[in-house]
């Protein structure tokens, strides 16, 4: 592993009591202007940060051009345009709409002026690296540096807002990193049935092909697809299910999710390259995943095929390591693994993030953006909502610019649907970023049940929406939520022109915004897909693991574009035009379908596409809803012709 040179952090938000954010009293002192407003951070205060602390973030650029930027994407992106997919070059993207050269060299001869060091501005003119001393931050933006203890950890916020003087304010649109205060997180999902029934490695690790799928009844055996067993001796589910319902399954193999959404021997994104950002870098994915492909009986990497980008300053060693990928080598695995399981052929870039914070992450993605080495982005990450107007547009540049350069940006929505944990009358509904931005595809899940072992046999699919009940002294005990795709509406961005007058008014409300997720995608963890990794649970060996969430839904139809054979750049305008990308309808909302499990011991009932015994804001209804937007590519040749 690279050294750690940096402690880069984000600029963020804490969500008020309303989901609001909780903004720090202060306005900008004559002569200068507010680029970030300063947010009370979570925590306990230590007092001022040490004068002599090094602090490292980055200063962003506004575009020169922002309608003008707008209306190209807007353009080019429409499939009845004259200008659909005449894409740019990313040096026609910042001649057309970046930051004048003049005035980047301005912005960046203040900061140094301010005794800050910077380094190289991208080609894009879109961002500087930036580093100095407290005392040197608190004089250049005006603000004032503080210590926090969270979470075990000490971090340093401002205290007040950050800005700059006016002369450089009409180029300088943001400050990044100078709050480290909030940690992005990963949407995979495991389910809480015992690890035992959730590794195919416990299970019959010597050759999954050979999995019993000849009979069907009562076993302790996980199964191939849905209904093929169930426990023995178990009671009938909870109520409003009925009867015995199916036991756990192994989780389903590439496939099976092939066959599932009926993609060929000749669908596998030959001469396509799909990006996934994350932070961190397990070293061993690509040899775990040859293994799990080869295990599985699917085909291997080839050499190059698989590429990692670095972070410039390293990592940092208190999200990453060099075995455990800093706890997220199972997300970065299910990224690699869904991509390729789509793709065989498509190459895979992986840009590595030095840390789960929105500068690192920002940076990653320009990475692939700048060096226009992606047709597809995959990111399986997120947080609140209240963090998109403190980044000041940042995030929205980097979407619009990889959008006119016809390249698709995906976002996981979320692992617990409106954030409310199944009960809004104690918790306000709330949206996930960046999949809430308006330039990006937001993937929720679905829940998909095969009736053969081939997969190819599709028994319903139906909204991720999962409630758990417990059977205790012969009694259920009662529904809990556990988790579901995200969705909900953006508390900041306006309903976008895609959405106008095709989205009822019940989801983006009178004072119409941003409705997600776009489209959807295979996610319930409790069907689930098999991936290869070094699991540090289990003694950090290699094992086949079920698993599963948004994080699943985005990689995979991140893969499932690679087999247009072509850009298709910024989805939303297909997805919501005539003919939704040929994307199919997921609708109904009673629960009719189930797991039943022993944990520690307990029988438990898992509930499919549970809405009916929820207290949450997201349905499931015909058209576009809130749980799965417009459907789903259950047809992938539908899916693919529509986007050609």
């Amino acid at each position: 592993m690279r050294s750690h040179l940096a402690l880069l952090g984000a600029v963020t938000l804490a969500a008020g009591a309303l989901g609001g954010p909780a903004f720090a009293t202060g306005a900008a002192d004559k002569g200068r202007t507010v680029v970030a407003d300063s947010v009370v951070s979570p925590g306990r205060s230590l007092g001022a940060a040490p004068a002599g602390a090094v602090e490292h973030f980055i200063v962003t650029f506004a575009l020169r051009d922002q309608a003008g930027a707008e209306a190209f994407v807007r353009a080019v992106s429409d499939p009845t345009s004259p200008q659909h997919g005449k894409f740019l070059s990313p040096a026609q993207f910042t001649e057309r709409f970046a930051a004048s050269k003049p005035d980047i060299d301005k912005a960046v001869a203040w900061l140094r002026s301010q005794g800050l060091q910077t380094g190289a501005v991208p080609a894009s003119r879109s961002y500087v690296q930036v580093s100095g001393s407290v005392a040197q931050v608190n004089k250049a933006f005006g603000t004032r540096m503080q210590r926090y203890l969270r979470n075990g950890h000490v971090v340093s916020a401002p205290a007040r807002s950050v800005t700059v003087p006016s002369s450089v304010s009409g180029v300088v649109a943001g400050v990044i990193g100078l709050d480290q205060s909030r940690i992005l997180h990963t949407t995979n999902t495991h389910t809480d049935e015992p690890t035992a029934q959730r590794s195919a490695a416990a299970k019959t690790l010597s050759a999954l092909g050979a999995r019993p799928n000849a009979t069907s009844g009562a076993s302790d055996a996980c199964s191939s697809y849905y209904g093929q067993y169930h426990l023995p001796n178990i009671p009938n589910a909870a109520s409003p299910l009925k009867g015995v319902q199916p036991g756990s399954l192994c989780g389903y193999t590439p496939q099976q999710v092939r066959a599932a959404r009926g993609m060929t021997a000749s669908n596998t994104g030959q001469g396509m390259k799909v990006g996934i950002t994350l932070w961190c870098n397990d070293p061993r994915i690509e040899a775990d995943t040859n293994k799990w492909a080869n295990t599985l009986g699917f085909q291997p990497l080839r050499t190059g095929q698989y590429k990692v980008i670095e972070p410039d300053l390293g990592y940092n060693p208190l999200y990453c390591d060099n075995q455990g990928s800093g706890g997220v080598n199972a997300e970065q695995a299910l990224d690699v693994q869904s991509i390729h399981g789509a793709a065989p052929d498509a190459n895979i870039i992986y840009s590595a993030a030095s840390a789960p914070l929105d500068n690192a992450l920002i940076t990653s993605m320009y990475k692939l953006v700048n060096g226009n080495q992606v047709d597809a982005i995959s990111d399986s990450w997120g947080g609140s909502e209240s963090n998109d107007p403190i980044t000041n547009g940042a995030y929205s540049r980097l979407f619009m610019q990889a959008a006119a350069q016809g390249i698709s940006v995906l976002f996981s929505s979320g692992d617990y649907g409106d954030n409310t944990n199944g009960d809004q009358s104690t918790t306000a509904p709330s949206a996930d970023y960046p999949a809430a931005n308006p330039w990006v595809t937001a993937v929720g899940g679905t829940s998909l049940a095969t009736g053969d072992a081939s997969g190819s046999k599709v028994l319903f699919e139906q909204a991720w929406n999962t409630s758990s009940d417990l059977q205790q002294n012969d009694a259920w005990s009662g529904w809990q939520y556990r988790y579901g795709g995200g969705g909900g509406v953006s508390q900041y961005h306006a309903e976008p022109y895609y959405q106008q007058g095709v989205v009822p008014t019940q989801f983006t409300g009178a004072d119409p915004h941003r409705v997600y997720p776009d489209m959807a995608g295979i996610g319930d963890p409790y069907t689930g897909y098999l991936i290869g990794f070094h699991d540090a649970t289990t003694g950090n060996n290699f094992s086949l693991e079920k698993i599963g969430g948004t994080s699943w839904s985005s990689p995979w139809t991140a893969g499932t574009l690679a087999l247009v054979g072509k850009r298709v750049g910024f989805l939303n305008p297909a997805i919501y035009g005539p003919g939704h990308a040929g994307l199919t309808d997921i609708k109904g909302n009673a629960m009719t379908h189930g797991f039943e499990y022993k944990t520690s011991g307990t029988i438990a009932t898992v509930g499919i596409n549970s809405q009916q015994v929820q207290d949450q804001t997201l349905v499931s209804q015909p058209g576009y809803d809130d749980m799965t937007g417009f459907g789903v590519p259950a047809s992938t040749s539908a899916f693919v012709n529509a986007l050609r």
